[in-house]
C-alpha cells in the first residue's frame, strides 16, 4: 500500500470515474489509485474536491493534513472498524498501576536502548571520544529497573535523551550547527529535518493504531491531555532512532541535503510545481549507510566503556527540546521537503531481520507489527510489550 504526499500549493485533487486526479492549472500532476493507497499527506495549499474526499473516506484512506512549512492540521477521520472491546480494555489498563508502569518501562528501555547504539555508532563511525557519555546512558538505563512510578521512568527518559543530543552533532562527517535538540521553532537544519520526520512518522503510526481499532488518545507514558494521541506517541517512541535519527545522518553525510536546501520563515518563499522528484541514480543511497542500518551483528549491545579523563560533558546540556528559542526557524525548501519524503518512504521499505520472528520485514510492517503487539499485551497474550531495539 502506498502513501502519496502532495506538496505544492495550488494543486485540487479531483473524483475522476474510479480513481483520484491530481491537478493544477488544468495538468494533471498524479493520479491516486485508492484500491492500492494507505495514506495521502496534503501540505498547505492543496485542495480535495468534496467528492475526493467522499472516495478517501469510503476507502479508508488515512489523510493527513499539514502546513506548508511540515507542521501537523489535522486530519480525515475514516470509518475505521473501531473496537469497543478492544478500547475498554485499554481503558480498564489506566487503573492498573503495575501493567501501567511496565508498559511504560518497556518504551523508555527500547528508546534508551537504540539511543545507546547510534551513540556507540557515532563513536565508532566519526572516530569520537564519546566514552563518558556512553557510560553516563548505560547508567541511566540499568536505573529503569528500579523506577517506581512513571514520573521516574519519564525522568530517566528524559535525562537519557539530554546525553543522546548533547553528542548527536558529533554523528555527522562535517559540522552542521547542531548544539542541542530545538523543537519550536527549529533554528539549524538538523533540527528542521529531524522536526519534519518526527512529524511524518507520528503519523504513519497514528494511522496504524486507529486501522487496528485502538484509540490514539488513550496512552500512558505520554500523559493523556486533550487532543493529544498518546498512544502513537508512546509507539512511536522505538522508531524515532531506528528510522529517524538513521536517515537524517544519511542525508547530510551523504550529502543528498544541504545547507542550500534551506530557509529562514523571514526569506520569501518559491512555489514549485512537481509532486515529487524524478528519480536520480547519482544520489547517494541512504540504505546503504553502515550508521543507519537496524543489525550491525552480534556486538554486545553493553560492552564495557573505560571514562576519558579529557571529556567534560556533563548530562547538564538540555538537548532532550526546547519550547521557545529566539531566532527565525530554520526550513526545508520544497525541493528538498520532496527529497527528505523520498528518502523517508524508501526506508520505509528497506527490510531487516526483525528480533521476535527472525523473519526478514520491513520497517513499514515493523510499525503494524509494534501496534499489534500492544494488542496482544492488552489481551493479556504476553505478559509484557516487547519494545524493537537495534543491534
Amino acid at each position: 500500500m502506498l502513501t502519496v504526499y502532495i506538496t505544492t500549493p495550488g494543486t485540487k485533487i479531483f473524483k475522476e470515474g474510479g480513481v483520484l486526479k491530481v491537478k493544477k492549472d488544468g495538468d494533471t500532476y498524479h493520479t491516486i489509485f485508492p484500491f492500492r493507497t494507505e495514506q495521502v499527506v496534503a501540505f498547505g495549499g492543496v485542495e480535495i474536491s468534496a467528492s475526493a474526499m467522499n472516495v478517501l473516506l469510503r476507502h479508508g484512506i488515512h489523510t493527513v493534513f499539514l502546513h506548508k512549512n511540515g507542521h501537523y492540521n489535522g486530519k480525515l477521520v475514516c470509518p475505521y472498524d473501531h473496537n469497543v472491546l478492544l478500547r475498554r480494555m485499554q481503558y480498564k489498563m489506566l487503573d492498573d498501576h503495575e501493567r501501567c508502569l511496565e508498559f511504560c518501562r518497556s518504551i523508555a528501555r527500547s528508546k534508551l536502548r537504540n539511543q545507546f547504539v547510534m551513540m556507540q555508532r557515532i563513536s565508532r563511525f566519526q572516530k569520537r571520544n564519546l566514552k563518558r557519555q556512553v557510560l553516563q546512558m548505560k547508567e541511566i538505563i540499568s536505573k529503569l529497573d528500579s523506577a517506581g512510578d512513571i514520573a521516574s521512568l519519564r525522568g530517566f527518559e528524559g535525562a537519557g535523551a539530554r546525553v543522546y543530543f548533547s553528542v548527536f552533532g558529533q554523528g555527522f562527517t562535517e559540522p552542521q550547527g547542531f548544539t542541542k535538540r530545538v523543537r519550536r521553532p527549529p533554528t539549524d537544519p538538523v533540527n528542521a529535518v529531524l522536526s519534519f520526520l518526527y512529524t511524518v512518522l507520528f503519523n504513519r503510526v497514528a494511522g496504524a493504531v486507529e486501522r487496528e481499532g485502538l484509540d490514539p488518545y488513550v496512552g500512558v507514558f505520554h500523559a493523556i491531555g486533550y487532543g493529544a494521541q498518546a498512544l502513537a506517541l508512546d509507539l512511536m517512541e522505538e522508531f524515532r532512532t531506528i528510522i529517524v535519527d538513521t536517515l537524517v545522518f544519511s542525508l547530510f553525510n551523504l550529502k543528498i541535503i544541504s545547507k542550500n536546501d534551506f530557509r529562514t520563515l523571514s526569506e520569501i518563499e518559491t512555489e514549485y510545481e512537481d509532486i515529487l522528484p524524478s528519480e536520480q541514480t547519482q544520489i547517494p543511497d541512504v540504505i546503504k549507510d553502515r550508521m543507519g542500518a537496524f543489525s550491525r551483528g552480534s556486538e554486545d549491545l553493553f560492552q564495557e566503556y573505560e571514562i576519558a579523563d579529557n571529556d567534560d560533558t556533563s548530562l547538564g546540556d538540555d538537548g532532550h527540546g526546547q519550547g521557545s528559542v529566539r531566532g527565525y526557524p530554520v526550513l526545508l525548501t520544497q525541493p528538498a521537503l520532496k527529497k527528505v519524503i523520498e528518502q523517508f518512504e524508501r526506508k520505509l521499505e528497506t527490510t531487516f531481520t526483525c528480533p521476535f520472528e527472525n523473519t526478514r520485514i520491513t520497517y513499514r510492517k515493523a510499525i503494524t507489527n509494534q501496534v499489534r503487539r500492544y494488542i496482544g499485551f492488552l489481551r493479556s497474550e504476553s505478559p509484557n510489550y516487547q519494545g524493537l531495539v537495534m543491534r
